[in-house]
C-alpha cells in the first residue's frame, strides 16, 4: 500500500471516479499479464483498439506541475505515447499532483494550449492515418521502448496492421516483419 504503483492506481481510481463518473476502469501496466506470452501478445495487438474504444485515457505526467512544462515530461518520448495519445477520441491530461492540467476541458485533445505542447513535444500529427507513410515513420523514429522489439510493436494500427510480437527476435526485424505487413 505504500509503493508507487498502488498510489499510481489508487490516485488513477479517484480521478477517473471523480472526474469522470467511471467505477471502472483499465490500468495497461496492471492489466497485462506480462508472463503469459498468448495475453501479452493480444494485449501488444489490441491495444491500439482498446484506448480507440475507450471512453477517455487517462495520462499521468508524473514530473509535471504546470500545464507550460508539459512538454518537457518523458512520457512524450515513449514508443508506446503514440498509441496512448492517438487512438483515443478523448484523452484528459494529470499534472504530478493528480490534478487535471485544465479543468474546463472534457478533452484535452480538443485544447489548443495542450496540443501545443504536445506538437512542441512530439511533432505528433493527429490525424495520423492522413500522413504519409514517411511522416508516420518518422514520428516513430525517436521513440525510447524498453524492449527494442517495442519501436514496431507500438506502430500496430497506426499503418492499419498488426503483427505479432516475437520478444528477442531483434528490432530489426520486428521491422521487417512491420514494413512486410504494410506492403501487403
Amino acid at each position: 500500500r505504500t509503493s508507487p504503483g498502488y498510489r499510481k492506481l489508487l490516485n488513477f481510481c479517484r480521478a477517473s471516479s471523480r472526474d469522470h463518473g467511471f467505477m471502472l476502469g483499465w490500468m495497461d501496466i496492471l492489466c497485462i499479464n506480462k508472463e503469459s506470452s498468448a495475453e501479452l501478445c493480444e494485449s501488444i495487438r489490441s491495444m491500439y483498439k482498446c484506448y480507440a474504444s475507450s471512453q477517455v485515457c487517462v495520462v499521468y505526467l508524473a514530473q509535471m506541475e504546470a500545464l507550460s512544462d508539459m512538454h518537457s515530461d518523458p512520457w512524450f518520448t515513449r514508443g508506446w505515447t503514440l498509441p496512448e495519445l492517438l487512438a483515443p477520441a478523448t484523452v484528459k491530461f494529470y499534472n504530478r499532483d493528480w490534478e487535471p492540467f485544465l479543468q474546463k476541458f472534457e478533452n484535452d485533445k480538443k485544447c489548443s494550449q495542450i496540443r501545443e505542447q504536445i506538437v512542441t513535444a512530439t511533432s505528433i500529427l493527429f490525424n495520423i492515418h492522413n500522413a504519409p507513410f514517411s511522416r508516420r515513420m518518422q514520428m516513430a523514429a525517436t521513440r525510447e521502448v524498453t524492449h527494442e522489439e517495442d519501436m514496431a510493436y507500438s506502430l500496430n494500427r497506426i499503418f492499419d496492421v498488426s503483427i505479432s510480437t516475437a520478444y528477442g527476435e531483434g528490432a530489426e526485424r520486428a521491422f521487417f516483419r512491420l514494413l512486410q505487413e504494410i506492403l501487403k
